[in-house]
């Protein structure tokens, strides 16, 4: 089975047995790896969850004889009369023999449990402190997406390095962990490793935010910002899944690899970074100004910066010639010239010709994002443009 890499991959002795595996408390430093040794820790972690309604994925973190514990998300498995099968990196198929959900309200996090039995030998994940998962901190998403045409057992894992953006103390279903990396349909459920290797969290929310158009209406755009639940919220709701700690391998040491200074940028990487911070905290105006002071020191910078330039113009709820209006499609065109296949880019502009009021232009936009998004595989986001065409034709 092969390992793709998202296009993000610049960002810079596992425990199996046949008895439940002992709570393990590491106090030494741990070292980082490079992202294809956290894709070699990954992989036999990592499963694809399947069923009629759809495709996720999960991780291996618990072992008690040949009974097999995956973590996921609850919207992966939320439906109590459809059949779930749990598909592992050595291509073999499982029935589910239990599913717990920990969500029983919607305050509640967006967690299940999946039981499978195996007689075969998988690695089981270690977890680490998700609280030392600061901004700036490097993580990488691992998962099986439903991209490029295949769904179900046909999907090929990937790994996407990112950055932790914000830490907010409450998200609707938990998803307080939240990043900047390139995620896709079907990667929902799958484990957020930090530079260790250790699971801090699981992946399930993303790709959408809301901004408020100049008519005082809420609508979404992309923003390519993610997020996870972080490992202690399940940590917290062990007895809901009737599990103990000690079934658990934990690694809580610190690790070697300390977070990027958002204090005192020195170059353009670094106000970049802060600008995505302060962006997704909803500080707009903040995150305009560091992203033209990485312009500045770097003006031949990639689309992402522009793009972004663009969404921090569409948060601001302000009059549409000065902020989201003219400015904002002036950005997203500045991504487009400079990566002519940025879907999301092409579709964030065709929201901001809405919000002038220009149907044509925003057509246009809608059917060339709608285009892209297909020839990537990237399709709920194809589905949601066409039915933008749709609406406005």
């Amino acid at each position: 089975m092969n390992t793709n890499f998202s296009r993000f991959d610049t960002l810079t002795a596992l425990l199996t047995g046949t008895t439940a595996a002992l709570t393990i408390i590491i106090s030494q430093p741990a070292i980082a790896k490079t992202p294809q040794e956290v894709a070699n820790i990954a992989g036999p972690l990592t499963v694809q969850v399947n069923s009629s309604l759809g495709d996720g994925s999960g991780v291996i973190i618990a072992k008690n004889g040949t009974t097999y514990t995956v973590l996921t998300v609850n919207h992966v498995v939320e439906k109590p009369d459809i059949k779930y099968t749990v598909r592992t990196s050595k291509g073999k198929n499982y029935q589910a023999t239990a599913v717990t959900r920990l969500q029983k309200t919607e305050t509640d996090p967006d967690l299940a449990v999946v039981k499978f039995e195996s007689p075969e030998t998988y690695p089981v994940a270690t977890i680490a402190d998700s609280d030392q998962a600061a901004i700036g901190t490097q993580i990488f998403v691992y998962g099986y997406p439903a991209t490029g045409g295949l769904f179900g057992a046909e999907r090929e894992p990937e790994l996407s390095p990112g950055l932790v953006t914000s830490r907010p103390r409450n998200r609707p279903e938990g998803y307080t962990l939240r990043y900047q990396a390139v995620t896709w349909s079907g990667m929902s459920g799958g484990p957020v490793f930090d530079s260790e290797g250790r699971v801090i969290g699981l992946h399930g929310q993303g790709e959408f935010g809301f901004a408020q158009t100049s008519s005082g209406e809420v609508a979404p755009i992309k923003t390519g910002f993610n997020a996870a639940v972080p490992i202690n919220t399940f940590i917290d709701k062990l007895g809901v899944a009737g599990m103990n700690k000690s079934e658990l391998k934990v690694d809580n040491s610190p690790s070697t690899i300390g977070p990027i200074s958002t204090v005192n940028p020195q170059d353009a990487q670094a106000y970049y970074f802060r600008g995505l911070s302060r962006l997704d905290r909803g500080d707009a105006w903040e995150a305009i100004a560091d992203f033209n002071k990485a312009l500045t020191l770097k003006p031949n910078n990639t689309p992402e910066l522009y793009f972004n330039i663009g969404n921090a113009r569409t948060f601001i709820a302000s009059s549409p010639d000065t902020t989201r209006g003219s400015n904002a499609i002036q950005a997203y065109t500045r991504a487009i010239e400079a990566n002519p296949g940025f879907a999301d880019a092409y579709y964030n502009r065709a929201l901001a010709h809405l919000d002038n009021k220009d149907k044509p232009k925003a057509i246009a936009d809608f059917q060339k994002a709608a285009e892209l998004y297909k020839q990537g595989g990237r399709t709920s986001a194809y589905q949601d443009a066409l039915n933008r065409v749709k609406q406005l034709q």
